[in-house]
């Protein structure tokens, strides 16, 4: 039997060498096709989904089908237990991020733009802090008042299996919560291709 989130999983370890890591953190490259698991090339142009294409062209992986994701349960901001389950008949960007990344910093300004922008849309930003104490997230935010959802992984068990290893590190799911793009490393989320591509998702996936 197959093993769920096999191909997820792989992904992201295949990836890793693109992001942030302690304890000397750098700067991601454009991320590539992972090895190990059949990537958009191998699959016939036929039965491409719509938007693999522009995700491509924008650095993502794109998962030939939708993957299911292993189960992702954190804390608000305000301590209230939430799931990506939760999330259900939206479009979501599944973030795993922290304070001390730099390129994790670099684009969060671009992440609240596309927030902002797909405001009442079926479209949300779930990004989650990996591994830090609450105080050391609510003093950035302090700094940085970004209003886009946050969550806290404390203790860093929800984010393992997507990134113990390296981060940034971003899904695009589904609005049934299943993993159709990801991608390790920064990018900007504020450019019209983007913004125009996550609008039509929100109105196009069932």
């Amino acid at each position: 039997m197959k093993k769920p989130y096999k191909a997820v999983t792989l992904t992201v370890v295949a990836l890793v060498a693109l992001s942030c890591s302690r304890p000397e953190p750098v700067s991601p490259p454009r991320a590539a096709a992972p090895a190990g698991i059949s990537g958009i090339a191998e699959a016939s142009i036929s039965n491409a989904p719509w938007y693999a294409e522009r995700f491509e062209k924008l650095g993502f992986y794109v998962f030939p089908s939708p993957e299911p994701l292993p189960p992702v349960s954190v804390l608000s901001l305000k301590g209230v237990q939430t799931s990506v389950a939760d999330k259900a008949g939206k479009v979501v960007l599944l973030n795993f991020w922290a304070t001390w990344c730099p390129p994790c910093r670099t684009e969060m300004p671009s992440i609240q733009v596309l927030s902002d922008k797909l405001k009442g849309a079926a479209f949300e930003v779930m990004a989650i802090s990996v591994a830090e104490k609450p105080g050391t997230v609510a003093g950035f935010l302090k700094e940085n008042p970004y209003s886009y959802p946050m969550y806290l992984d404390e203790s860093g068990a929800a984010s393992a299996p997507f990134a113990s290893r390296g981060i940034p590190t971003t899904f695009v799911l589904d609005k049934q919560g299943r993993a159709i793009a990801g991608l390790v490393g920064a990018r900007s989320y504020d450019g019209p291709e983007v913004l125009a591509l996550f609008r039509e998702l929100a109105e196009r996936l069932p």
